[in-house]
């Protein structure tokens, strides 16, 4: 777990993984947090899906490293009450990269979250030494994720027709 004066991430293993797919009350009672039922962007929710199937193969096949292939839950502490996920794409590439995603609960955007919880993040995933640069994307009109991108010391590196690509490195 990573805690920082507001939040708390916490990576799921892969029976919370099930839970947060199939029965995210009982995720939520394991977790001890309040449950709410999650509000996602629409534009996201093909991306959200395909990122559980990701999460729920590779942390049965990675238990050891599961950290790196799952949801890390973001929970605000004031309200107790888990509102958005962040995480990592797996461990480092031969070449020494890692693709990094989060994504937060409609009523919770604007107010800074995301930030801190990829500020939270970043340090843990560098204390691999084989971890050089952290990658992400961004759809061209997402502003608000570039802004969390640039505020954690990202810079663009490429876009194409429908995606900025980013870079951190070490």
């Amino acid at each position: 777990m990573l805690e920082t004066t507001r939040i708390k991430l916490v990576p799921l293993k892969h029976e919370q993984l099930i839970l947060y797919k199939n029965d995210p009350k009982a995720l939520a009672e394991t977790l001890g947090t309040q449950y709410i039922e999650r509000q996602s962007d629409p534009t996201v929710t093909a991306d959200l899906e395909e990122a559980i199937e990701f999460w729920i193969k590779n942390t049965k096949e990675h238990r050891e490293h599961f950290e790196w292939f799952t949801n890390w839950e973001i929970i605000l502490k004031e309200e107790n009450v888990a509102v958005g996920g962040i995480g990592f794409s797996g461990l480092p590439s031969e070449k020494g990269t890692t693709m990094t995603g989060y994504g937060l609960d409609v009523r919770y955007h604007g107010r800074g979250i995301a930030s801190e919880a990829l500020q939270a993040i970043i340090p843990w995933g560098f204390r691999n030494e084989n971890l050089k640069v952290i990658v992400a994307d961004t759809p061209l009109l997402n502003i608000p994720s570039q802004r969390v991108l640039q505020k954690n010391g990202f810079h663009e590196v490429s876009r194409d027709e429908t995606l900025i690509h980013w870079q951190l490195p070490r």
